[in-house]
């Protein structure tokens, strides 16, 4: 019996909130995927590893966690201590190749610009930084990763791509085609950090990105179809990430539109963290995130348009009912929320940690099913060998991931009920976090800044910190430790620092015996007498 063929399909900086599955009454029109939810197992409480591409990324090759991997941080940043994603035989497509499939792949890449640093102008830009002194990338001239080095066929887009807009393979596409792009009334990203860049795709669909994505996706399925080996293949959109490059037909939807103002958008964040300042457009009023909300919306129904036509490509084709399909996103966007945050990275609400996961079975008729488990970005890992049959026999195991398969048919099937989220930073400034949802308690970890709770049950939106709250010390004390107890169930590097930080386990009991005590650990002997 032939091994099942296996999809995913993978959207940049996208929330969950745009889609009906999650948000009924959202604005956001995505019949494609709102239908392809009707026939999967969807996850409600899908967390990325980090809210971060390149990191979130390098997990769902690994099954591992950023911190673990090194690639904490977007490559070639700051924080990012590995710049080009290795090529070790626990890599997800080495080991679906060892499992006898073929593996291909097109679109967003982000885990390195590969050997040739001169090929891109992210590379050569990289190039100019080591003459001058200030990056070090030697150890990666002459060396890097892209898809086709590490086993996979298709394409090879090296970098963070900036959409895809430029690459040489989109811009011979153009031309083969006689097509001529037109993107008019471009806006914003004049200013170090903006993230508003805005226009108008006036030439014909044909002419975007997006549907060269999946006339690229139904070539190379094509091929791996006519094999005799199961395949693997992942399709990659670099939207709705911005530059929001938006078709005039989905623009016309929502040009003009009222989008009701996020509850959060106005709530006082004197006491949130300062880190979260970085993502924060202080001067933006609601209008300004209207906008780019329309902008956002608009992306968002044409990536839904596209990945309608691939799917009904696949039925075409006779390969959907037999496929796993899986549908996800690296992490969300902010989009307005708490204060006027944008972007992504630094803040931990579920606006960017939170993600959407479907998981369609290779069998016919499945007539979809919810769970509330708390998973993660290394369960697709994990997920994707079991459904190929794949079974590890060393120490690496799944990595940091567990199979989600056993969800299809029992979707209360026992899980853990504590997922973590890590976080560096996005750019040249680092900070060490991680959020730790345990049950219904979220506790964000912030480094030297401060710290914060949330009850995800009576508060969701994530309004009412309950960090410094004297009546919530016991349970931030229990949160602390469950943290740590996580951490060193799952090797994380930062657990002794975090311990003597918090004056926490070992590092309690010697403070404690030098007669030093944490505010924290003080207000808990207070209230236990």
């Amino acid at each position: 019996m032939k091994k099942k063929n296996i999809i995913f399909i993978c959207t940049d900086q996208h929330r969950k909130d745009t889609l009906a599955a999650y948000c009924p009454d959202t604005l956001c029109r995505t019949p494609n995927l709102d239908a392809l939810a009707g026939e999967s197992l969807v996850f409600d409480n899908a967390y990325t590893t980090c809210p971060v591409c390149t990191p979130a990324r390098s997990s769902m090759q690994t099954g591992l966690y950023p911190s673990k991997t090194g690639m904490e941080t977007n490559s070639y940043q700051s924080g990012c201590c590995t710049h080009e994603l290795s090529d070790m035989p626990y890599l997800l497509s080495r080991r679906l190749q060892a499992a006898g499939y073929r593996c291909g792949y097109t679109g967003k890449w982000h885990l390195g610009v590969g050997r040739d640093k001169t090929a891109t102008e992210e590379g050569r830009n990289l190039l100019k930084l080591l003459d001058k002194g200030f990056l070090d990338v030697a150890p990666y001239v002459g060396g890097g990763c892209v898809p086709t080095e590490v086993g996979y066929e298709g394409d090879d887009f090296p970098g963070h791509g900036a959409g895809g807009w430029g690459f040489p393979q989109y811009r011979d596409y153009l031309k083969n085609n006689g097509l001529e792009l037109k993107i008019e009334g471009v806006t914003g990203g004049k200013l170090p950090g903006d993230h508003s860049t805005l226009g108008e795709v006036t030439s014909p669909i044909e002419t975007t990105v997006e549907y060269y994505l999946v006339e690229r996706a139904k070539a190379i399925v094509d091929e791996l179809a006519a094999g005799e080996q199961p395949f693997y293949f992942q399709l990659n959109f670099w939207g709705p990430h911005e530059p929001y490059y938006a078709p005039t037909q989905y623009l016309d939807l929502y040009r003009g539109m009222t989008i009701p103002q996020n509850p959060t958008f106005a709530e006082d964040y004197a006491a949130a963290p300062r880190c979260y300042d970085l993502i924060r457009r202080p001067e933006a009023g609601w209008d300004f995130f209207q906008e780019t909300l329309r902008y956002y919306y608009a992306c968002t129904t044409h990536i839904d348009a596209q990945i309608g036509r691939f799917i009904a490509y696949l039925k075409e084709k006779g390969l959907y009912d037999d496929t796993v399909l899986i549908f996800s996103a690296d992490h969300g966007d902010n989009q307005g929320c708490h204060g006027g945050l944008e972007n992504k990275s630094y803040s931990m609400y579920d606006d960017t940690t939170c993600i959407p996961l479907f998981l369609k079975p290779a069998r016919r008729g499945y007539a979809g099913a919810r769970t509330a488990a708390l998973v993660g970005t290394c369960d697709l890992y994990a997920t994707i060998l079991q459904e190929a049959g794949y079974v590890p026999q060393d120490e690496y195991g799944y990595g940091d991931g567990r199979p989600l398969g056993g969800f299809v048919d029992d979707p209360a099937q026992a899980w853990s009920d504590e997922i973590v989220c890590e976080g560096m930073g996005a750019a040249s400034v680092v900070v060490t976090q991680r959020m730790f949802r345990k049950g219904r308690y979220k506790y964000v970890f912030n480094g030297a800044d401060r710290d914060q709770l949330f009850d995800m049950e009576a508060d969701p939106l994530e309004q009412h910190d309950l960090a410094a709250d004297p009546a919530a010390a016991p349970l931030l004390h229990t949160m602390r430790n469950g943290l740590a107890d996580w951490m060193r169930a799952h090797n994380d590097p930062i657990r002794d620092m975090y311990c003597k930080l918090n004056r926490l386990k070992e590092w309690e009991d010697r403070y404690a015996a030098m007669g030093m005590r944490s505010a924290h650990s003080a207000e808990l002997l207070h209230q236990l007498g």
